[in-house]
């Protein structure tokens, strides 16, 4: 006879109808697999390889979506009460539509008019990633010309290079011809 599943890792297909009735509920795997009495792994497990499961769930999870999606569009088209308050006592409440609502539900009904939602684009974190190193190799290019001074020809070196040389040998000369004196007693005051 051949091994079905639910027997090895008992979420069974009663266990499972419950697992999506809670999805439907709730919208969460954790608490539809806590429901259940299974683990979320077994209920993800379950979901890869279930084909009829997934779609069970998929559907679950919509219907789990629709009064939050209705909310948000109230939110964004008619508004939420804002209460005014002031020295105390209730002067007003307002209803102000969200405008910060209406960009999500656009975002998310169209992305490539409206924008991507960090799902599909880029998130902070990479984005400051790839900032980061732009800006270090900027930073790493000034240091490094800051550290080095003022770009210079080689014809300048050189000349530099050699004035110095010349200044070297004239000291070393003159240390010389002092040591000569001092030998022949002549001194530098007999001089």
């Amino acid at each position: 006879m051949a091994h079905r599943g639910w027997k090895r890792d008992g979420f069974t297909p009663a266990k499972k109808a419950k697992a999506i009735e809670a999805l439907g509920t709730c919208g969460n795997v954790t608490d539809a697999a806590r429901v259940a009495g299974v683990s979320d792994t077994t209920f993800y497990r379950h979901l890869r390889k279930d084909s009829d499961f997934a779609r069970l769930c998929d559907l679950a999870r919509a219907k789990a979506a629709q009064p939050l999606e209705t909310l948000a569009w109230q939110r964004a088209t008619e508004g939420a009460p804002e209460t005014v308050i002031r020295g105390g006592e209730v002067v007003q409440i307002k209803v102000k539509p969200s405008d910060a609502m209406m960009r999500l539900l656009l975002q998310a009904s169209n992305p490539k008019k409206y924008g991507r939602l960090s799902r599909g684009g880029a998130s902070r974190r990479q984005i400051e990633k790839a900032l980061r190193k732009r800006i270090e190799a900027e930073v790493r290019v000034e240091v490094e010309e800051k550290m080095r001074g003022p770009r210079r020809d080689v014809r300048t070196v050189f000349e530099q290079i050699t004035a110095r040389l010349e200044q070297i040998e004239a000291e070393q000369a003159a240390e010389a011809e002092a040591a000569r004196r001092a030998a022949e007693g002549e001194g530098p005051a007999a001089a």
